[in-house]
């Protein structure tokens, strides 16, 4: 796992950076498409919000690294998924949901908590 992970902090961050802001377009453009557009539609919702959180902070992570785990990374990205939510809203054929609010919470906690057990394991 260390080989992994030193590996992927060989790769420049400006790489990461082009590809976590490509993410976050790409969730956005997900969350606004009407709901029968979706191929992702018979995933369940929240485990989507889960998984797409959790690898956007790794992606976020990896695009700015830090020296610890700064509270703005989990905020600014707990923020996006409200945002998502209020583009949601203005749609009108989509609707805000403080349930995918807290499953983009779940997979933000599951990064926290995969970053803890690495840093412990150090």
């Amino acid at each position: 796992m260390d080989d992994l992970i030193t590996r992927l902090q060989e790769i420049p961050s400006a790489a990461y950076r082009f590809t976590f802001f490509a993410a976050l377009a790409f969730a956005l453009f997900m969350a606004v498409i009407p709901g029968s557009a979706d191929p992702t539609g018979f995933v369940n919702d929240k485990f989507k919000h889960a998984v797409t959180f959790l690898v956007l902070f790794i992606l976020f992570d990896l695009a700015y690294p830090t020296t610890g785990m700064p509270w703005w990374k989990p905020v600014g990205l707990l923020a996006f998924g409200v945002f998502i939510e209020l583009c949601q809203k203005m749609t009108g054929y989509r609707s805000f949901s403080v349930g995918d609010i807290l499953a983009d919470g779940v997979g933000i906690l599951g990064y926290l908590g995969l970053y803890a057990a690495y840093q412990s394991s150090l």
